[in-house]
């Protein structure tokens, strides 16, 4: 072979540039590398091991040599690395023969090395599966490109492989959770969807009534896994086997946990499904969650009614203190309580006159948990909205009904935003300066959407006032203000290093960069371009 292309000291001094691979540095990998590095020359398999070393690609977890290719295919029974990097022009056992001899065993990633002498081997070696190549003399910058793209390779065909795994081991909770889940979903076009699964999965229903209870966990404090396996226990216990009862249990979409009762209704009644219920909470007083029992039917046609009626009923889980049970007939009760107009009139009364001690009161007045138990919850949301009306918060501001789960956290974002609207007009009264609290909001929102109508509405004036009045004291109206300051902030924008004018455009909500340009130059007088060509 021809001389050295390696010297020790420079393999172990050569100054090599210290960065990563992002993808290989910021992925957290189950399965650690092998690489094994193939060359008679010690000179060059040590110095190709320091600077792979030196890389400190995080998946390869141990580097092995080999002087030969005899030598590799030992070190690889014992060791078997995933990945080899072997010279092609070897004494005893060259390249291709270990190559050849590789085939087929262990699915192993080559890369070849060699000099532009031996590219007729390369050539042989692509037709025996090797991956990739490499030029001596070999540089840093390409070893970590080729490592990298072989660790990818590496790291999908764990994924695929991971992924076949658990298809395979599908556990009978999921098989049985997709199956109820696929028959909700199609109950419009099936009304014997429900019915049709009961029987594929084996579900006997020997009693003439079922319900459906959902057990839903309040803030994902309970693992869902932890709550199916805590009910998996009581199925199994001898007060639950001996009663007249069949009980089936699935997850729904929104990883709550959904149980099919089936009970003999001339024994026993919803009181003894609820008494299991309780049974199960008692034990159980570590898992966070609410249970909604539905209506109980009496047909297996008419199932989805069951599990639809479970859903309505843990609509209220907002009115419902956690390890509690809330049955159908429960709901059945409740009643609207809307706030009363007077009220709201000393709620707006109360914010225009700072009265920050009166808001709590407020809301536990018409928030309280007894009063939330006795409410429909379309009239709990009327509230909800009502309030926030009068408060005139900025509505892609407010916060979606939906999302509290429990009655504190309601409770808590009112008073916030009664709280924040009190302080924001005091600030105002205090200042009295509507246009510099407009320019305030222009600088705050300058790459945000910047309305003059919530503008107007946060400074409690009218629309109209609020652009006479901006425009008599700053000499232009309120939008060709805005453009002003955006086209001050797009020119700093331009004048930084490699600045796209797209990007600028985007920033600033352009989502043509056509309509970007032309305002930047009625503006400026030139384009964006001629402006930064000026700049440098």
């Amino acid at each position: 072979m021809g001389s050295p292309t390696i010297s020790p000291s420079k393999a172990r001094t050569t100054t090599i540039p210290k960065y990563r691979s992002n993808y290989l540095m910021n992925e957290r990998h189950s399965v650690m590398y092998k690489l094994l590095i193939v060359d008679d020359e010690e000179i060059v398999r040590e110095g190709l091991r320091d600077i792979v070393a030196y890389l400190q690609i995080q998946p390869i977890e141990q580097i092995l040599t080999a002087k030969d290719g005899a030598d590799a295919l030992s070190i690889i029974e014992k060791g078997n690395p995933q990945i080899i990097l072997t010279d092609l022009n070897m004494p005893i056992l060259d390249g291709i023969e270990l190559i050849k001899q590789l085939q087929g065993k262990h699915g192993h990633k080559i890369i070849v090395i060699s000099g532009y002498d031996d590219f007729h081997l390369v050539k042989e070696s692509f037709k025996l599966g090797v991956r990739d190549y490499l030029l001596k003399p070999a540089h840093s910058e390409e070893l970590l490109e080729v490592l990298d793209k072989i660790v990818r390779e590496l790291q999908q065909e764990e994924q695929q492989y991971k992924k076949g795994e658990s298809e395979k081991k599908l556990t009978q909770m999921e098989r049985i959770s997709r199956s109820m889940n696929w028959a909700i979903q199609n109950t419009e076009q099936d009304e014997h969807a429900l019915e049709s699964a009961f029987i594929e999965l084996g579900f006997r229903l020997p009693y003439p009534n079922t319900a459906a209870a959902i057990l839903s966990p309040i803030h994902s404090a309970s693992n869902a896994e932890t709550l199916g396996a805590t009910w998996d226990t009581l199925l199994i216990t001898p007060d639950t086997n001996r009663l007249p009862m069949k009980l089936y249990s699935f997850y729904n979409r929104q990883n709550d946990l959904v149980v099919w009762i089936n009970y003999d209704g001339q024994q026993h009644d919803i009181s003894t499904v609820k008494q299991v219920l309780e049974q199960f909470i008692g034990s159980n007083p570590e898992l966070l969650i609410v249970i909604a029992v539905g209506k109980t039917v009496s047909a297996a046609t008419a199932l989805a009614q069951a599990y639809q009626s479970a859903l309505e009923v843990l609509s209220y889980k907002l009115t419902a203190s956690p390890q509690s049970i809330l049955l159908h007939d429960d709901i059945l009760t409740r009643e609207d309580q809307p706030i009363a107009p007077a009220d709201l009139r000393l709620l707006a009364e109360m914010i225009d006159m700072g009265r920050k001690d009166q808001v709590l009161p407020f809301i536990q007045k018409h928030f309280n948990d007894e009063s939330l138990r006795r409410s429909t919850l379309n009239s709990i949301r009327s509230n909800y909205d009502a309030i926030l009306h009068t408060i005139s918060w900025v509505p892609h501001q407010k916060q979606e009904f939906s999302v509290f789960e429990q009655s504190e956290p309601l409770r808590l974002y009112l008073m916030s935003r009664i709280l924040q609207t009190i302080e924001a007009r005091q600030s105002l009264i205090r200042s009295y300066d509507i246009v510099e609290i407009a320019k305030k909001y222009v600088d705050e929102q300058l790459l945000g959407e910047i309305n003059m109508a919530v503008i107007a509405n946060y400074c409690n004036v009218s629309y109209t006032y609020f652009s006479k009045m901006f425009k008599e004291s700053t000499g232009v109206n309120f939008q060709d203000y805005v453009t002003m300051k955006r086209m001050d902030y797009a020119k700093k924008a331009l004048n930084g290093i490699n600045v796209k004018i797209y990007d600028v455009a985007s920033a600033l909500g352009y989502s043509n960069p056509k309509n970007f340009t032309r305002v930047f130059k009625n503006y400026c007088g030139m384009s964006p371009k001629e402006y930064q060509k000026l700049m440098k």
